[in-house]
């Protein structure tokens, strides 16, 4: 999701709430709202390029929350914690106040780039690329990117189902893009047979309840979907063998979803998922070649001329 970028001026006036009593701001109020400062430098650590002062900015810090402070009224001395920033342990990495999975942390590493920023390119500051062939945990919140528990990949406070997600990995390329060719970031393509959940929200691309494959927020079976399973190519295009990338070509014969709907095409009147009815459809299997001249217009592996249920 693109949002508008937040200034650290921004960010801090965010953060910065304070509870009114009686319209009179109280000292205990005022304390509570006060700031984390890791390394008493005067700047909050929200907006602080070098969260504890020892040298290294956020963004190619290690260990963001930690270190020997160079300068400063802490000079010398070790500051912060011992977790480096992909630790499991670590649940805050730039000490902000605010939780790394916190639908409220928009920039978890502290380097002054929103984490949805097309910038952004190690949202965790981990070492690793967002779209790193290694890159196990995007956000850095210790749930792997691939684990059913992890529902928000780029840890933007989007669920990867949510349908105002368009950017689930987090890497500034929207997943209906052509050049978005990993919707999860989980190191393997949407179009690779391994890959059996391209938009990485727990549910198999096959599964019944899976209704928007590539998480475009456009259902499968919406007459705008042009492209299923989101690997850049129309589901109408003859290079196109695999509508709903489940690693089972559309003319197999074992292929009984070729949109992965979770119905039957036996039983379903758009088998191709592009919206059009089979009786109004002039391709129905989406195979790129007109139902007149297609030996096998349903896409079931059979050749018409021996299928009771040709279409």
């Amino acid at each position: 999701m693109k949002l508008i970028p937040a200034t650290p001026a921004l960010r801090l006036l965010r953060n910065l709430l304070l509870i009114p009593v009686l319209g009179v701001w109280t000292a205990a109020s005022l304390h509570a709202a006060a700031p984390k400062d890791l390394d008493g430098d005067g700047v909050p650590n929200q907006t602080d390029s070098d969260v504890d002062n020892d040298g290294l900015p956020n963004e190619t810090d290690p260990n963001i929350d930690g270190g020997f402070c160079k300068s400063g009224p802490k000079s010398g001395r070790y500051i912060g914690d011992r977790f480096p920033n992909s630790s499991n342990a670590e649940k805050d990495m730039d000490d902000d106040g605010l939780k790394d999975d916190a639908i409220a942390e928009d920039d978890i590493d502290g380097d002054g780039m929103e984490d949805d920023s097309a910038s952004e390119e190690d949202i965790d500051c981990d070492g690793l690329k967002d779209d790193a062939l290694f890159e196990s945990d995007i956000d850095g919140d210790s749930a792997d990117d691939d684990a059913k528990k992890e529902k928000d990949i780029d840890g933007d406070g989007l669920k990867d189902d949510d349908d105002a997600e368009t950017d689930i990995d987090g890497d500034g390329i929207d997943d209906d893009d052509s050049g978005e060719d990993d919707c999860d970031g989980d190191g393997l393509d949407d179009d690779d047979d391994a890959e059996d959940d391209i938009d990485g929200d727990s549910l198999d691309d096959d599964s019944k309840k899976e209704d928007d494959i590539d998480g475009d927020g456009l259902h499968d079976d919406d007459a705008n979907e042009d492209d299923i399973d989101g690997d850049g190519l129309m589901d109408d295009d003859a290079s196109e063998d695999d509508i709903d990338g489940d690693g089972i070509m559309d003319d197999d014969s074992s292929e009984d979803d070729i949109d992965g709907d979770g119905v039957s095409d036996d039983d379903d009147s758009d088998c191709d998922g592009d919206g059009s009815d089979s009786a109004n459809d002039m391709d129905d299997d989406g195979d790129g070649t007109d139902d007149s001249s297609d030996t096998d217009d349903d896409g079931d592996g059979t050749n018409d001329s021996d299928d009771d249920d040709s279409i």
